[in-house]
């Protein structure tokens, strides 16, 4: 089977990896003039390092291993601490702070030489008697027996499926590297500082060095094609964003006001949130979706990289199989569906829980502990959220 693949990000170049190891032919084509291996920081769950290990990557060289998670308030007041050794234990694979492009990269080292195609940016798709045919803006086309579009949350893919684009909500994360802040407990450990209103986390990538982001309100919003209100768009960066997070967390905790007190100006980013509705079906015929073009959730739900891998590795475990290629698609998109409908639930109470995660403190340790409740809860959402987990479970 012939494949077409629409962007390089992690779930297009982790399909890529997935399909050519099941024997198909598969091409990759990338708007941009070279693999994006950069981008901000992300946290790997347990289910997504068992992919990226089924997927040839050497866990040990990507990142740092993180093996707790603390939630404090904005004054260093300890809230509740999640114990990720306990998850590495149940699932037999770390968690880990990475870099996005370096997944990217890592991935993408395994695949035969020409495989992804760049400077290409897919304008139309339409189906053939062969399967279906895809345009690019130089004028070439090509044709396959199956098409995803993995071209993020701006995909034009599913724009041109459904016609409908991400929804903005409201908030936005600034984000960059920098060096780990003296005040961090361990080079293991993500902290994240709450108000009732904003946020600050880090991710430790490894080379001393953490991802870091707050999160914000961002009340602008930018102009679809058809002039109505939407995030297909990126914003403007503001002049004054160092000074602006100053402002805004320079009396917050140590490892916090460290943090920003040091920051050069230049290499604070701006992501606003955005997200997708989860449709029942995510293609038709020969197309289908996977990534963010298929369910965008912002980054404070830890499940954008993470859905990205599972996607890949549904697409490479049913395609694998026989049958009609509109039919496995439909199959794939049926299998993935209720998880991915059930991340994007908890991204909808995440966005609204900075008052209640400041009322922790008042509960005993054993519902907010490292061993308690609310810690055991959590982890149980990769459960919930993860179809490689699940299969694994069946089939050991």
């Amino acid at each position: 089977m012939k494949v077409l693949i629409v962007g390089a990000g992690v779930s297009g170049v982790a399909a890529a990896v997935a399909l050519t190891s099941a024997g198909h032919e598969v091409a990759v084509f990338e708007r941009a003039d070279k693999l994006r291996a950069t981008g901000n920081g992300v946290l790997v769950w347990p289910n997504g390092t068992a992919i990226l290990r089924e997927l040839g990557v050497s866990l040990p060289e990507l990142g740092s291993r993180i093996d707790e998670a603390d939630v404090l308030a904005h004054d260093g007041t300890p809230l509740m601490r999640m114990d990720l050794e306990g998850a590495q234990e149940k699932y037999g694979a770390p968690t880990i702070g990475v870099l996005r492009g370096h997944i990217i990269e890592r991935l993408a080292q395994s695949l035969p030489a020409g495989t992804i195609t760049f400077g290409r940016r897919c304008t139309t798709i339409r189906h053939t008697r062969q399967g279906v045919e895809v345009t690019f803006d130089d004028g070439g086309t090509e044709i396959g027996d199956v098409l995803i579009g993995a071209d993020g949350y701006r995909s034009i893919v599913r724009h041109r499926l459904f016609g409908d684009v991400a929804a903005h909500t409201g908030l936005a994360s600034w984000y960059g590297l920098a060096a780990i802040p003296p005040g961090l407990r361990s080079e293991h450990v993500v902290p994240t500082y709450y108000d009732k209103l904003r946020l600050c986390t880090m991710h430790p990538v490894g080379k001393g060095l953490v991802h870091w982001a707050v999160e914000v309100p961002w009340p602008n919003e930018d102009l679809d094609r058809a002039g109505r209100r939407t995030a297909w768009l990126d914003h403007p960066q503001p002049p004054d964003r160092r000074a602006r997070l100053a402002e805004w967390f320079g009396d917050w905790a140590r490892p916090v006001a460290e943090l920003v007190a040091n920051l050069p100006d230049q290499d604070v980013e701006v992501y606003p949130h955005v997200v997708h509705r989860v449709p029942r079906w995510w293609g038709r015929g020969p197309i289908t979706l996977a990534g963010d073009s298929a369910h965008a959730v912002p980054p404070r739900v830890g499940w954008g990289v993470n859905q990205a891998l599972e996607d890949s590795w549904m697409l490479g475990h049913v395609l694998s199989e026989r049958g009609e290629p509109a039919a496995l698609l439909r199959r794939y998109e049926r299998e993935r569906r209720n998880r991915a409908r059930h991340v994007r639930r908890l991204e909808s109470v995440a966005r609204r829980s900075n008052k209640a995660l400041m009322l922790l403190h008042r509960l005993p340790q054993s519902v907010r502990g490292a061993d308690g409740i609310m810690s055991k809860t959590l982890i149980s959402n990769i459960d919930s959220c993860s179809n490689y987990v699940h299969h694994r479970a069946v089939t050991s």
